[in-house]
């Protein structure tokens, strides 16, 4: 698949989520879990609308395997929580970003294309956090589910 990938201000967003330290092979089972519980909430406060459900990575570590996962949606509004339903958010920041159309499981050629684009520009990625937003809902045809990527950059030199 061929990425465009742009470089944008993107403005903070609320979100409800749960958060959770995991390795990345259980990252599938755990946002399944959360997407759920976090809709469950969310749903009779009215707060589900149009807004994707979302994935923010923190502190990943590549020796480990662990990576701390935020999943949700999000809100028009911060939330109080509940349980393990917690407030959060995404910052406003420069960031790489690109739509990958296809399989969560090729998802990674995103990222590389965003890394790629980057070199080329001469900018340097803030690998402190990343997130995903899933704009398709479950049961769509892999071939047609939407997933946009975002990389905050370091402050331009």
């Amino acid at each position: 698949m061929a990425y465009e990938v742009r470089i944008i201000q993107q403005p903070r967003q609320d979100l409800a989520v749960v958060r959770k330290r995991t390795t990345f092979g259980e990252i599938p089972t755990f946002m399944g879990s959360a997407f759920e519980k976090v809709a469950a909430y969310l749903g009779p406060k009215g707060l589900l609308g149009p807004h994707p459900a979302i994935g923010r990575y923190t502190e990943m570590d590549m020796t480990s395997g662990e990576v701390v996962v935020a999943a949700g949606f999000v809100v028009p509004q911060p939330v109080e929580g509940e349980g393990d339903i917690v407030p959060d958010e995404t910052p406003a920041s420069e960031v790489a970003t690109t739509t990958h159309l296809g399989t969560y499981a090729t998802v990674s050629e995103a990222y590389d294309a965003i890394a790629k684009a980057m070199a080329v520009q001469g900018r340097e990625l803030d690998e402190t956090t990343m997130w995903e937003e899933y704009w398709s809902p479950p049961g769509t045809p892999d071939d047609q589910t939407k997933t946009v990527v975002y990389c905050p950059l370091k402050a331009a030199a």
